[in-house]
């Protein structure tokens, strides 16, 4: 008998050793990069117009990662449709680390319940990495509005002429939260979309609407000059920056709890390295006591870098907010 002939075995070696230097080759530029990451300015991409939560929060956050991270964070904002414009924006940008966003809790769990036809898929199409932090909506009306409270609130929109308050609102989360007033109060909105809670603001200090349920940050300085009321806040506790304003449960409605948040997303697919490097300058920023206490005055309660509890967050409020929009009737648009 004849023995096999270790050529083929050495040239099929040949090849393979080939193939495996190609691809450490061309892996280890990517290796290099992700170490090296940020080589360049990043851009922290905001669904919505200046003076929102999401816009103030998203530059306190980008002045530290450029202070721990040594590069440029550069803020965009890209407003319209509910903050799709934005998010679909990063969903489709290159996964490098480069582009990153700040989305609030309305672009990831709600949008995909009340939009047709979204762009992107918010437990697909993103990595998370971090719970920036949760804040409660304020009940607000302008100061000229004629109730001191929230009870004659309620009782003023049934004097209205269709019996609904025209309610300004940036995102369908607030939609959503303003609905689980109505039904638990009784107090009922026509909702008017504009493009920022900023310009909500500006729309209830004009005369434009009677009411907005709005993010904390975007009102907290009007509410303390005295050019808006708020009537009530939304979460189980009080708001450390608004401590004088009731939580609905105190006035009457027990277990009424609604809290809002916002977090930072990469693209899917961007590298493990680089998204451990992201998760790690933000959950030590959020711990900054400077960081804490800039969070805390705008009525804040800072987050962490859990990504595997972010991502079951996004899941259960999808779950949670698609019951109130059946109990609503409300239909994607």
């Amino acid at each position: 008998m004849h023995k096999p002939s270790a050529r083929p075995r050495r040239a099929a070696l040949r090849i393979l050793g080939a193939a495996l230097a190609t691809t450490f080759i061309s892996f280890a530029p990517q290796v290099a990069s992700a170490q090296a990451y940020p080589d360049k300015p990043v851009k922290i991409v905001v669904g919505f117009a200046p003076g929102g939560t999401n816009d103030i929060l998203a530059r306190l956050l980008a002045a530290k990662l450029q202070e721990k991270l040594k590069q440029t964070f550069i803020v965009e904002n890209k407003s319209g449709a509910n903050s799709a414009i934005g998010n679909d924006f990063v969903a489709k940008a290159q996964p490098d680390g480069y582009t990153l966003l700040v989305s609030s809790s309305g672009g990831l769990t709600t949008n995909p319940i009340l939009m047709k036809n979204l762009p992107y898929d918010p437990l697909k199409d993103f990595e998370p990495i971090a719970l920036l932090g949760t804040f409660p909506l304020v009940v607000t009306v302008p100061a000229s509005l004629s109730v001191k409270n929230f009870a004659e609130l309620v009782q003023f929109s049934k004097t209205t002429k269709d019996g609904k308050l025209d309610n300004g609102t940036p995102t369908t989360s607030f939609v959503l939260v303003a609905e689980t007033i109505s039904s638990t109060a009784g107090v009922k909105f026509n909702h008017i979309l504009y493009k920022g809670s900023g310009l909500v603001v500006t729309g209830l200090l004009g005369g434009e609407i009677q009411s907005g349920v709005l993010d904390s940050p975007a009102v907290i300085q009007q509410v303390k000059g005295g050019k808006l009321k708020a009537l009530a806040v939304t979460t189980a506790k009080r708001s450390a920056a608004l401590p004088d304003v009731p939580t609905i449960a105190e006035l009457g409605y027990p277990g009424y709890d609604a809290p809002i948040w916002t977090a930072l997303m990469a693209p899917k697919g961007t590298s493990a390295q680089v998204l451990a490097k992201l998760r790690a300058a933000a959950g030590e920023i959020l711990k900054d006591k400077d960081m804490v206490e800039k969070m805390h005055a705008l009525g804040m309660d800072p987050g962490d870098s859990d990504a595997a509890a972010l991502s079951k967050r996004i899941a259960s409020d999808i779950a949670r907010w698609t019951k109130v929009a059946k109990a609503a009737n409300l239909q994607p648009e």
